[in-house]
């Protein structure tokens, strides 16, 4: 029992028989510590701990399924904006690669003779703790922080960001059953939108605007997933051939204003502006790994069949009333 609920029990009599306490207890109890210690709470922090972008960047390393040999995303977030980058590797030795690569596009892009990165910050793996990234860090002026080791909480805002970019992806799957194996596409279509409508914590503005200095247009977003047609450019055709190929929308280019679709004729991946879109349209209820089906069954003809009124009289009563007499007929209405 603590001292704490001794002080409970002596200071309002509820038990007999126990002495007079200290008004405090003297250091810490061992066997007390050993069988009860928890880990510290990491409170969250009531300001902005960076006053612009590149200040600080944050740093890890997400596993999940192989698509063609790559089984990690390298995410990146700066601290100030939450501007999120997503890169796809083999091994996680490449991580040095994309990192040099991404530092080298940040600081052009903020015009590194003004701005440049200061800080990064990390867990203990071997893929951000090596000689490669102390070497390069300390040739450009760049402090490498760490987080505690089995302390991911220090760490905090790329462990969410990891959490919020996974749980989009699959939610984006799911809801018009697209293929898993397109779960990278997934990935960078949740980075992409992520950037444009989520608001930074403790402000009014988004991410983009933060980092690119204008407001995100949005006009152009369209259902993940969702059924459209896509011009066929690319081929000869006749005079009598379908001019567009039915696909699936998975994303938005990078680097140039297009739509990245899969095209459900020829299987492959794409990029193309001349898109249009059929967001109400929903694919098959199957699961499938390597296939997108998509329900074109033609809807069953209904065909409407005469009601027939008989009389008992004679066969000549008998007739459709859906017949119309001609004009110069001597036939009694119907």
């Amino acid at each position: 029992m603590n001292f704490r609920d001794l002080r409970i029990l002596d200071k309002f009599n509820v038990v007999r028989g126990i002495p007079k306490l200290r008004k405090k207890a003297n250091g810490v109890y061992g066997p007390c510590q050993q069988g009860k210690q928890t880990k510290s709470m990491h409170k969250k922090g009531k300001y902005l701990s960076t006053k612009e972008p590149i200040e600080l960047l944050h740093m890890d390393l997400m596993q999940t399924e192989s698509l063609d040999g790559k089984r990690y995303i390298f995410v990146c977030v700066d601290d100030f904006s939450r501007f999120t980058w997503t890169y796809f590797l083999r091994e996680k030795s490449k991580t040095f690669e994309k990192f040099k690569m991404l530092c080298n596009k940040i600081q052009n892009e903020m015009n590194s003779s003004i701005k440049s990165i200061k800080r990064i910050r990390s867990d203990h793996w071997r893929e951000f703790e090596n000689v490669s990234f102390e070497t390069y860090c300390d040739s450009i002026g760049i402090s490498h922080e760490f987080s505690a080791l089995r302390t991911p909480q220090q760490n905090e805002v790329i462990e969410r960001k990891n959490r919020v970019i996974q749980e989009m992806a699959c939610v984006m799957l799911l809801s018009n059953n697209v293929p898993r194996n397109l779960w990278a596409e997934a990935v960078n279509t949740a980075c992409y939108i992520g950037n444009r409508v989520f608001l930074r914590p403790d402000t009014r503005q988004t991410s983009y605007e933060l980092w690119k200095g204008r407001k995100p247009n949005v006009s152009y977003f369209h259902t993940f997933g969702s059924s459209c047609y896509i011009l066929n450019d690319r081929d000869q055709l006749g005079k009598f051939d379908a001019k567009s190929d039915e696909g699936i929308l998975i994303g938005y280019a990078l680097n140039s204003r297009a739509y990245r679709v899969f095209n459900l004729k020829t299987r492959n991946v794409m990029e193309s502006s001349n898109v249009v879109f059929n967001d109400n349209r929903l694919k098959s209820s199957d699961h499938k790994e390597e296939v997108v089906i998509v329900d074109d069954s033609p809807l069953e003809k209904v065909v409407e069949t005469p009601i027939f009124v008989t009389s008992n009289l004679n066969e000549k009563d008998t007739q459709p009333l859906d017949r119309v007499p001609l004009l110069n007929s001597k036939e009694p209405d119907p």
